[in-house]
């Protein structure tokens, strides 16, 4: 039984008031056309020219390449849709600008743009069903223009567009807070972790210029324990023990939301050699090497092809030791360990032969201290973001499709 004031589509009920049109009867499409090489140009001669999805950022595609010939153009505030692999990608053009075959622009005729770009973001894994072509993906005019989407009248159009738009610049300041605060992060690491705090005189190391009163010591010379996890590959269980990989630890993070599980025979097996305890250090040392992590975790997990370092706090602090091994001056030493090798690898004898500033105690509580209180603002930050993107697609389930219906009568 259908609800009372809705009507069923093949995308499901809508309000009786919306209509449910093909693009073609809403909007013009554009396809791009890819100009003459020739006329390409990074000195920003002619209009600024996007190819396809790799220029597009989170709403607006950035400039890189001009062109003085364009084939075909899109206008400012065009929804710009990426129609070859990956389908469907879409952005918003920030002014008049060249296209290339790998997009194609849409502009509403009497119809609110962005409420088109939020309908096709929300039914984009419709539009790449789509998609054909063995080699890659990709869909043609046809497929656009002959494209359903859920069409309610202008002015709640725009209302539900004003209300998408004011979480994305929610959104877009947020991102703008991470991305100053990963600067602000960077530079601090740069100056804590080479200048220290109140040092005037410096001497010489094979790391670099350090303080004169900081120490340089092996890796094995300040850990109880060197080892890494298994190289094996243990049959995974629905429930059992969390199995890490490298792939669990990225930008300082350790996530247990993607990762396998292995039973508790196994874990046993992998735990006997290398079992994490908080305060150790996990250190990506096969394929991507150097991402770090501080375990914080009390559970026990099994990792494979890790290494683990368990920390002599008597000589070196956990937090403190988990920095200077993100910092530059021992990813450099790591590079240049790599340079030319084949396979990107770093085994037991060379991790126990790294060389590690180590400052005195108190200081390495200090710039640990400095360091770990602009993690907290970014991970605040990233934290407000996901709840931001929660919203936002909530809302867009729901504001779309009619579930939630908006006051038009108050100002958009």
């Amino acid at each position: 039984m259908v609800k009372e004031g809705y009507k069923k589509t093949k995308y499901g009920l809508i309000p009786d008031s919306w209509d449910f049109l093909q693009l073609k009867d809403i909007a013009k499409v554009n396809m791009g056309s890819s100009p003459p090489s020739s006329t390409y140009n990074e000195d920003g001669d002619g209009l600024p020219f996007f190819q396809g999805n790799a220029e597009f950022g989170s709403l607006y595609p950035e400039e890189n390449q001009w062109c003085t010939d364009p084939q075909k153009v899109a206008d400012k505030d065009n929804i710009l849709i990426s129609v070859r692999a990956p389908v469907g990608d879409i952005n918003i053009a920030p002014y008049r600008c060249c296209i290339g075959r790998g997009l194609a622009a849409i502009e509403g005729e009497e119809t609110s743009n962005k409420f088109i770009y939020y309908c096709l973001k929300q039914f984009n894994p419709k539009l790449q069903s789509y998609s054909q072509g063995s080699t890659f993906s990709s869909i043609n005019k046809k497929v656009l223009e002959t494209f359903f989407v859920n069409y309610p009248p202008l002015p709640e159009q725009k209302k539900i567009a004003s209300i998408l738009s004011s979480v994305d610049k929610s959104i877009e300041k947020t991102d703008e807070v991470i991305e100053e605060t990963k600067e602000l992060k960077k530079g601090l690491m740069q100056e804590l972790l080479t200048k220290g705090i109140g040092h005037s005189e410096f001497k010489d190391t094979i790391l670099g210029k350090i303080p004169a009163k900081w120490d340089i010591k092996k890796l094995r010379d300040i850990c109880n324990k060197v080892t890494d996890g298994t190289h094996d590959t243990p049959k995974e269980v629905n429930d059992g023990y969390p199995f890490i990989t490298a792939k669990n630890i990225t930008n300082g993070k350790l996530d247990f939301e993607d990762c396998g599980y292995v039973s508790e025979k196994d874990h046993k097996k992998i735990i006997s050699r290398s079992k994490p305890e908080k305060g150790d250090i996990l250190f990506t040392h096969i394929g991507t090497i150097g991402q770090t992590v501080e375990v914080n975790v009390d559970f026990e997990f099994s990792i494979k092809n890790v290494a683990l370092f368990k920390p002599n706090n008597e000589l070196i602090k956990s937090k403190y030791f988990k920095y200077s091994l993100q910092s530059n001056i021992v990813q450099g030493f790591i590079k240049r360990i790599l340079q030319g090798g084949v396979q990107q690898y770093l085994g037991l004898t060379t991790l126990r032969g790294f060389n590690i500033p180590v400052p005195p105690l108190e200081e390495q509580k200090k710039i640990a201290s400095i360091l770990s209180s602009v993690d907290a603002k970014l991970k605040k930050e990233e934290e407000y973001k996901a709840k931001l993107e929660r919203l936002k697609k909530g809302l867009m389930q729901k504001l779309l499709t009619g579930e939630i219906r908006v006051n038009t009568e108050m100002e958009v």
